[in-house]
């Protein structure tokens, strides 16, 4: 991969931190904790929306090396092997970097974080060559990407009869059959796996609720100390209470 020409080479520090940041996703979920939403009949009650940190490459301008082209535009990180950035061959605006046509067909771009002022590809028969030092001009920095919707474990709401609302469980692999029950005569507060949601009105259009805080003990939570004494007591008042109305009735 030989340069048939030299251009300034633009190369920042983010490269060799690549390790650390590239690829670093966060999710928040929708609603947001103690905001009012509406679900559809059918519908999950709590979306995911993804978002990414990842590196990508700046090429600022077509740019031929050897018996390679590589079109203007930005190609996004897709992971790390061996301590090189490799990058996709297909860039944001859908061109794409290629060799010539008898050539092996490239497979990745990449940068090793040991020659950050060098860019190579990878052949699809891991065939690896770069170009001069200093002979290419790009940049690569970080830019973030966020994928709304996402599915994440959540109640799917199914309609409502009497005071009896019907719930399924997408569990992200399948929805199961509406076979979960809860009768608003018991509370306006439901909870699943941590979440916890209060109904504020239903019917067999949709579900208005509101998403609050998680519930304070989660599943297989230890009982605190405190609480195990108070119920211990609790149960102790009552036998004491049970023996003395007996001993009263025997008297």
């Amino acid at each position: 991969m030989r340069s048939i020409g030299l251009f300034s080479l633009l190369f920042f520090s983010i490269v060799a931190n690549a390790n650390d940041s590239d690829g670093t996703c966060s999710v928040t979920y929708r609603p947001k904790t103690n905001e009012t939403a509406f679900a559809a009949v059918g519908s999950s009650l709590k979306i995911a929306d993804r978002t990414c940190l990842s590196n990508v490459l700046i090429i600022p301008f077509d740019t031929e090396s050897g018996a390679v082209t590589i079109p203007q535009g930005e190609y996004p990180s897709i992971g790390q092997k061996d301590g090189k950035v490799l990058f996709s061959v297909n860039n944001t605006s859908g061109m794409m970097a290629d060799s010539c046509f008898f050539c092996d067909p490239i497979e990745y771009l990449l940068i090793d974080r040991k020659r950050p002022k060098t860019l190579c590809s990878l052949s699809k028969l891991n065939l690896e060559s770069c170009a001069n030092d200093n002979s290419i001009s790009y940049t690569v920095t970080q830019k973030s990407h966020t994928d709304l919707g996402q599915c994440t474990p959540s109640l799917v709401y199914f309609g409502r009869q009497g005071s009896v609302l019907k719930f399924a469980v997408n569990d992200c692999n399948s929805i199961s059959k509406p076979t979960l029950t809860y009768d608003l005569t018991l509370g306006r507060v439901i909870r699943f796996l941590d979440d916890r949601y209060s109904v504020i009105n239903a019917d067999n259009q949709g579900i208005y609720y509101r998403r609050i805080g998680k519930s304070e003990l989660k599943n297989n939570d230890v009982v605190p100390e405190t609480l195990e004494t108070t119920d211990a007591e609790s149960k102790n008042n009552t036998v004491e209470i049970a023996s003395t109305n007996l001993k009263e009735k025997i008297n």
